[in-house]
């Protein structure tokens, strides 16, 4: 299946711009340098009270909707 794995550090106040419905996507850039878009919705989870840092591995199925996201461990691995 193919995936991506991106990096993403927001802060505080630019997660509330999504909380506050201003967006409902977000652009990241994988590590192999494709640009995703990605629903917010995927994020929501993992968003703490200072914003969202980590990384994190999208697995798509066969039609390229994401069938889930990994998050990633300081050290790379799921």
């Amino acid at each position: 299946m193919p995936e991506a794995t991106f990096d993403i550090g927001l802060s505080k106040e630019k997660v509330l711009l999504f909380y506050r419905a201003k967006k409902n996507r977000i652009q990241v850039t994988a590590r192999d340098g494709r640009t995703l878009n990605l629903p917010w919705e995927l994020l929501k989870p993992y968003v703490s009270t200072s914003g969202i840092y980590g990384s994190f591995t999208i697995v798509f199925d066969a039609k390229g909707k994401c069938e889930r996201l990994i998050p990633l461990s300081r050290d790379g691995t799921a």
